[in-house]
């Protein structure tokens, strides 16, 4: 008989805490602090206490010229690995988790033209058809001196535009660039990791823990709803979850196909419960609701639905001010229903029809289950 989905979930996930995951994702968040405030801003949660205490302390314990060194290949964009992105690949093609200080010295026999390959690719990964212009990457896999001229030719995508030069700087130096992150990783661990590897790994395994409870009652609504994925994918890709308390928020997938075998490994964040998980849909479900409390906040996004408006268009057509058309909009900011763009050198509010829909179905989950 055919397991059920839920059955070969359960067989192929498991949750696991590895170290060394843990290490370059903390790297990753002390180097993009500020991105992170952001984030948390963004999905209308704070940063906890531990990961304030953390950013704080690497700030105070590095060097300048370390700290740099720290931005320059981990500073990027939290969201999209770029430099940083063999560090991953090097730990995540393991299947076993491993202690940050073996991965560490583990590196030191990985060449720097491997290394320099996986962090154009990186870089490129969405835009790679472009950077190869019709090449072959397994074939230009440690040729630098191609993947340096195809950089060149090449803008990344926008969001990591900045890469660019970095990225041609690590590619003409690659002995001086290995020397220079395995310098910066034996640091780090030194003056930061190793003062904070215990109450890291005690706050992410009480997470995981939980997690792990939820994960075993229901697998496939936990992969929809919580880590945000399909549940297929881990029937072909058996995966260990990693919960961080370095990442906060996030559902990161990394999957490899080795020798062994199919690998994946899932960076989980500490508080995707509070974004994700049923608790965060009945709050954005009240703050639908109470969004459409009053009239005139219906009137303004059936204004929008036929088209953009400008501000002194809506206080005309709902009878408001102004000064109303702000207070009104604030509540359909919050839950992304409206943007404003620049045209014709006025403000327009323009309707997310996508996010509307989205938080119609989730009102219906929500209320009817």
């Amino acid at each position: 008989m055919k397991p059920t989905l839920n059955e070969q979930l359960r067989q192929n996930i498991r949750f696991t805490y590895n170290e060394a995951l843990e290490l370059i994702v903390a790297m990753g968040m002390a180097a993009c602090g500020e991105q992170m405030y952001a984030m948390a801003q963004d999905y209308k949660i704070e940063m906890d206490p531990m990961a304030d205490s953390f950013y704080e302390d690497t700030k105070a314990r590095l060097s300048p010229h370390t700290f740099r060194e720290l931005q320059f290949f981990f500073g990027h964009n939290f969201l999209h690995k770029t430099l940083d992105f063999g560090f991953y690949v090097s730990i995540c093609s393991n299947p076993e988790p491993q202690s940050a200080d073996d991965w560490i010295r583990s590196l030191e026999a990985v060449p720097a033209e491997w290394m320099l390959t996986e962090m154009v690719f990186g870089v490129y990964h969405d835009k790679l058809e472009e950077l190869l212009q019709g090449r072959d990457w397994e074939a230009s896999k440690g040729n630098l001196s191609l993947l340096a001229a195809l950089v060149r030719d090449t803008p990344p995508h926008q969001e990591v535009i900045h890469t660019q030069e970095p990225l041609l700087e690590c590619l003409a130096h690659p002995e001086e660039c290995k020397l220079r992150y395995m310098q910066l990783l034996s640091q780090f661990y030194k003056d930061v990791f190793i003062r904070w590897k215990e109450p890291l790994k005690e706050r992410s395994e009480q997470a995981s823990a939980h997690y792990e409870t939820l994960f075993a009652a229901k697998p496939e609504q936990f992969i929809r709803e919580i880590h945000k994925n399909e549940p297929e994918i881990f029937i072909s890709f058996p995966a260990a979850f990693h919960v961080s308390q370095a990442s906060q928020v996030g559902n990161h997938f990394l999957n490899f196909t080795t020798a062994a075998g199919n690998v994946g490994w899932v960076i989980f964040g500490i508080h995707n419960e509070r974004v994700f998980g049923p608790a965060a849909d009945r709050e954005q479900t009240e703050l639908f609701l109470k969004a459409f409390s009053d009239k005139r906040r219906l009137d303004f996004v059936l204004l929008l639905k036929e088209r953009p408006h400008y501000g002194q268009e809506i206080a005309s057509a709902l009878g408001i001010t102004p000064a109303a058309v702000n207070y009104h909009s604030n509540f359909l900011f919050f839950l992304d229903l409206i943007s404003v763009k620049r045209e014709d050198h006025r403000m327009y509010y323009h309707l997310n029809v996508e996010r509307l829909r989205e938080l119609l179905a989730l009102t219906a989950k929500v209320m009817l289950d």
